[in-house]
């Protein structure tokens, strides 16, 4: 029963996150026409590598990438790595921001007590959880508590293989010619 319950949680917090994150970027990414293999995942998968390759290299030069999110992917390397790197990033962003906010009193408490240091600070907060982000592993160990911490990592993966294909028969369902 234990083994049930952790994965019922395991897919609530992080297989349908990464699943539902997966589809959306990566269709996003398929629509924009940014990736040009669609017709299986290995090929698909072989580009977002490719991608996160040649922005490591600085060799990015499709025009799609110039958006922010896009870029901020690339960074993280794509692939099922490179996604979890990103989604952790963000979560873990919008949670410190959430919690400063607090801090402050409120957004407006926060707004008014804006100033140049809390700014370095929140650039400081920023590049040490793109660190977090890029050994994202270590991160989510620590935040999980379970002895089966191996379930999580299948689940996730699962959860991204989903997203993935998904996002693939979207795109292909909308490139196919109305009957």
């Amino acid at each position: 029963m234990e083994f049930l319950i952790e994965v019922f949680w395991a897919l609530l917090m992080a297989g349908i996150p990464i699943g539902i994150f997966t589809l959306a970027l990566v269709w996003w990414a398929l629509r924009g026409g940014y990736f040009k293999e669609t017709l299986d995942s290995r090929g698909l998968k072989r580009e977002m590598q490719a991608m996160g390759k040649k922005n490591k290299k600085g060799k990015q030069e499709n025009p799609v990438s110039e958006h922010p999110l896009q870029k901020k992917w690339a960074r993280f390397g794509g692939g099922f790595y490179g996604i979890v790197a990103f989604f952790t990033y963000i979560v873990v962003e919008v949670l410190e921001i959430a919690t400063m906010i607090m801090d402050f009193g409120g957004i407006m408490d926060f707004l008014r007590q804006l100033n140049p240091g809390v700014i370095i600070s929140m650039l400081v907060d920023a590049l040490t959880n793109f660190v977090s982000a890029m050994v994202w592993p270590v991160y989510w160990m620590s935040s999980i508590e379970t002895n089966h911490k191996w379930i999580w990592f299948a689940v996730a993966y699962g959860g991204y293989w989903v997203g993935l294909n998904m996002a693939q028969s979207m795109f292909r369902r909308s490139k196919a010619p109305a009957a």
